[in-house]
């Protein structure tokens, strides 16, 4: 789940630094793609202390005659929504997300995107400030990651070619002092992608 969810995160992060010229609706994606991340890297740390509190809805013993297998969690079981994953993170593992509001208000932006219009809003602004100054830092907090090493598989130069720090700048989003040792290890040549 963390590789999955930090992969994904990557390639939302690369579709909102270039232009959608060549990509029609890349920005509008980048944001399902950045919410999708976050509630698997969430629930990847949340499966790390057990995977069942992962879910919402169990499967019932009158399911199944046998044990309980990964089957049956797919067939009848329901994880956590994404609205609630803040509450349940902090239950389940003491971490006070930073900016739950905003990863909240977030998952609201995507369900508009799936399921009803693309707002007129800069969707890539809005994705580089919920990848970088809300889950990178989780990132870091969880596993002492960051995002960058993951935009690099999608895009081997974003971050050396200066593209990304670029992006930041003008979009005017806060990074942590790791994410910007990160990036400029990446320019000067100095570190590799994983």
């Amino acid at each position: 789940m963390r590789e999955f969810g930090s992969h994904t995160l990557g390639r939302a992060v690369c579709d909102s630094v270039f232009s959608e010229m060549t990509k029609p609706f890349a920005h509008a994606i980048s944001v399902t793609l950045a919410a999708h991340a976050a509630e698997i890297i969430v629930k990847a740390r949340i499966a790390q202390e057990h995977p069942l509190l992962i879910f919402e809805t169990l499967p019932k013993s009158t399911t199944t005659k046998d044990l309980l297998s990964i089957g049956e969690l797919f067939e009848h079981g329901r994880t956590i929504m994404y609205a609630d994953l803040p509450e349940i993170l902090w239950a389940a593992t003491g971490y006070r997300m930073k900016e739950a509001k905003r990863f909240v208000e977030f998952g609201k932006l995507r369900n508009m995107i799936m399921h009803l219009a693309i707002p007129e809003e800069d969707n890539a602004v809005e994705t580089l400030r919920f990848a970088f100054e809300v889950v990178d830092p989780m990132l870091q907090d969880f596993w002492d990651d960051s995002v960058v090493a993951y935009a690099e598989m999608w895009d081997e130069v974003i971050a050396s070619g200066g593209y990304l720090e670029e992006q930041l700048k003008t979009c005017g989003v806060t990074i942590t002092d790791n994410t910007r040792k990160a990036i400029d290890e990446r320019k000067n040549g100095t570190m590799h992608s994983k």
